[in-house]
């Protein structure tokens, strides 16, 4: 093979690999989700009608609408040091999609890893002016291992 055949065939592999890359690059910034920012959090208990499942609803409000999916978690710990942790999907509010803020149902935080009694306690402990603090963790997707937030906030004395 004379030297000009290899060049042009190193050449050619070279703008293959760019190409690739490019493509590769294009495909992983494209997808990329919008950042947020968390603006607010408080507790609501006006929300329930006597059912006692919506007693106890936590808002979380953004700068912006959600346009797109993400997954958040949150810590809450009382004045008595009760300790609730949870996590789930925020979704684009189809109902109201230019509000800005996202309506939890506390109760739905409780998972198998809750204690016993969670809700009694979240009922009994988890009320405005009684939480200590409030740590709300914005992902893009459910995270795997030890994933870092897009936006993270601790809210003190709710």
């Amino acid at each position: 093979m004379a030297i000009g055949d290899a060049t042009k065939k190193n050449s050619s592999v070279t703008l293959c690999w760019l190409a690739v890359c490019s493509i590769f690059f294009i495909a992983l910034t494209g997808c990329s989700k919008p950042p947020v920012t968390i603006t607010s959090a408080q507790l609501v208990e006006s929300l329930d009608k006597g059912s006692g499942n919506f007693d106890r609803v936590l808002k979380i409000c953004f700068s912006e609408p959600l346009r797109t999916t993400y997954y958040h978690k949150v810590a809450i710990v009382t004045k008595e040091d009760v300790k609730i942790f949870g996590e789930g999907i925020l979704r684009p509010l189809a109902s109201d999609p230019d509000s800005k803020c996202h309506l939890r149902n506390v109760y739905a935080y409780i998972n198998k890893d809750s204690p016993v009694e969670a809700r009694q306690l979240i009922k009994d402990y988890v009320v405005s002016g009684n939480i200590r603090e409030l740590l709300i963790k914005v992902y893009d997707e459910k995270p795997k291992g030890k994933g870092l937030p897009i936006a993270e906030m601790l809210f003190l004395e709710l």
